[in-house]
């Protein structure tokens, strides 16, 4: 009798490196196995969400690196089935309530880290999940100071940042959707280049208030954002004579490439190019540290195991390719 098949997918892979304020001699991978160690049960590795779903450390393992299996539901949802008969005239569609004792898997992340640093892949949900996590397993085990700044730092090639650092840059171009643009979270203790978008879509808010069609912004607006930051070259040429003209513009332009390169999230969809002194394109698809890799399934979910095999082999790979001295 054949044996089952076997499905896969191809998956992103991400790489993060861990750091907060006074770090010490601490390492992110330390710090998680023994909270682990504390939070023995499901239920202390389940936190309330601010989404309304519960995020939870389904799995984990120690062996040389901590794996982890994060998974994000919510409690008691139901799911959608539609009749599977093809000889009706018409198909229903109803809720489907999971089984007793279970609930639905909105999406999962798989995680392996060690020292601090974190190899990730998200199925379903977005990586912010993983953060959020790690926040609520420090506070749950009294690492309260190391909660208040911790983050997962996106590390970009060296290749392309090289490159902006001998070349300059010419122009930054930050594109969006006006729904999502009007989504951008703003933390106004530390401002980012996406909080542009977010402000053009309060102007357009702002604008159309008094309209009753128009004052909320959809989804199904269909409009993008686009944000250019450029170096005036014409306005150059006409003081060529004065050296100190444009010289902070150009140095503006450099600082706000790298804020855009640390800022950027990958699930935004439209991204952001920066084009050299030189003329080079650099686009969000080429910046980071991240790769593809076809990993076994489980139903719409991944095969754990497979899984945590797939970042162990990608962690080792980037150690030997030099990326975590950089």
């Amino acid at each position: 009798m054949a044996g089952k098949k076997q499905n896969y997918k191809n998956k992103k892979f991400y790489y993060r490196r861990a750091r907060w304020d006074k770090q010490g001699k601490k390492t992110l991978e330390r710090v998680l196995i023994d909270a682990h160690k504390t939070l023995y049960t499901v239920g202390k590795r389940t936190f309330l969400a601010s989404t309304g779903a519960e995020i939870r450390g389904a799995s984990f393992k120690d062996d040389k690196g901590l794996y982890l299996q994060i998974a994000s539901y919510v409690p008691g949802e139901a799911t959608s089935i539609i009749d599977k008969s093809k000889r009706a005239k018409q198909s229903n569609v109803t809720a489907q309530p999971a089984p007793d004792g279970k609930d639905y898997l909105d999406g999962e992340v798989f995680v392996y880290v060690k020292g601090n640093h974190v190899i990730l892949c998200p199925s379903g949900v977005r990586e912010s999940v993983v953060e959020t996590y790690f926040w609520h397993v420090l506070r749950a085990v009294d690492e309260k100071v190391i909660a208040q700044t911790f983050e997962l730092d996106k590390v970009a090639k060296t290749n392309k940042l090289r490159m902006i650092k001998d070349e300059g840059v010419k122009e930054i171009d930050l594109n969006t959707s006006l729904y999502e643009a009007s989504l951008i979270h703003m933390d106004r203790s530390r401002p980012k280049v996406g909080d542009w978008k977010k402000a053009l879509a309060n102007q357009f808010s702002a604008v159309f208030s008094k309209d009753k069609d128009l004052k909320e912004i959809t989804e199904k607006e269909n409009l993008n954002v686009k944000v250019t930051i450029k170096f005036d070259g014409l306005e150059a040429r006409k003081h060529s004579k004065d050296p100190e003209f444009g010289k902070s513009g150009k140095k503006r332009l450099e600082r706000t490439a790298e804020q855009v390169i640390q800022a950027f999230d990958e699930d935004e969809e439209n991204g952001f190019i920066i084009v050299t002194g030189a003329g080079n394109r650099i686009t969000s698809d080429e910046i980071r540290v991240s790769d593809s890799f076809r990993v076994e399934t489980l139903g719409k979910s991944l095969n754990k195991n497979a899984t945590w095999t797939k970042l162990k082999e990608y962690h080792d790979r980037l150690d030997s390719d030099g990326v975590f001295k950089q």
